[in-house]
């Protein structure tokens, strides 16, 4: 996890932050400005992330030095789908302050949505160096290492976040999808189970229930999980590949 010198605080040696680096916007912008912020951000929480990210983009324009700004910018970006442009703006926020957490949180989300989990795990793995308590670096750090297939590392940080926050609901829906991944079926359901009874359970914690259910052959139960938030065809192609998965483990030759 360490990822040397230039990713990690414990490298900073006598450096110190940029002031105007790590500045709030809102401090070093004059009227105008921040009312434009003021309408980025009223834009990017009402999800009109393109025009949001129109105005970011003229405020990083004014105050090019500004880590916060790029950041946000980035944020917008994400929003709008726009991954390579809001790659390149975490990437300048991190050229500007090495040590701001949330440009490389965004820049490891936007790594796993442009297919790159080992760029994720060097992002969040930064960060985890940086703050370890960040339970937000740690379960990101999980799902990256889920996706290369690393799941005894990932399922580290997943109850290490659990650890840190017992009541993080994403870190242990994430843990059970980790269970379910390694073929611990019983482990995965348990865990789920309480999450989706809850009141606050989301879409996707009822569909990774589903497909431990499905996978375990339990087909009527995961059909009426999957009818929660899915639609009939959705469904059908959902117990379809839970199917061809359990034929697949069952056919998995084992190694002598």
């Amino acid at each position: 996890m360490v990822m040397g010198c230039l990713l990690t605080s414990a490298c900073a040696g006598m450096d110190a932050r940029p002031d105007v680096a790590s500045a709030p916007p809102a401090t070093v912008l004059d009227d105008k400005g921040r009312l434009q912020l003021k309408l980025a951000d009223s834009a990017r929480a009402a999800g009109n992330f393109g025009y949001a990210a129109k105005l970011y983009k003229t405020l990083v324009e004014s105050q090019p030095g500004n880590a916060a700004l790029q950041v946000s910018l980035g944020d917008a970006l994400t929003g709008s789908q726009d991954f390579d442009r809001a790659a390149e703006a975490y990437r300048t926020a991190i050229a500007i302050d090495r040590f701001n957490t949330d440009a490389r949180l965004g820049l490891g989300r936007v790594a796993m949505q442009l297919r790159q989990p080992d760029l994720a795990v060097v992002q969040f793995g930064a960060v985890v160096d940086q703050a370890p308590n960040d339970t937000r670096a740690r379960v990101g750090l999980g799902v990256a290492l889920d996706t290369l297939g690393r799941h005894d590392e990932a399922r580290v940080q997943y109850q290490n976040a659990l650890d840190i926050n017992p009541r993080d609901r994403t870190a242990a829906n994430n843990l059970a999808l980790s269970l379910a991944l390694s073929g611990r079926l019983n482990e995965a359901e348990t865990l789920l189970l309480p999450l989706v009874d809850s009141p606050t359970s989301t879409a996707r914690m009822r569909q990774n229930l589903a497909l431990v259910l499905g996978l375990k052959g339990d087909v009527t139960r995961a059909a009426q999980l999957g009818r929660t938030d899915l639609e009939e065809r959705d469904v059908k192609s959902n117990l379809s590949f839970y199917e061809a998965a359990r034929h697949l483990a069952v056919e998995k030759p084992v190694a002598p």
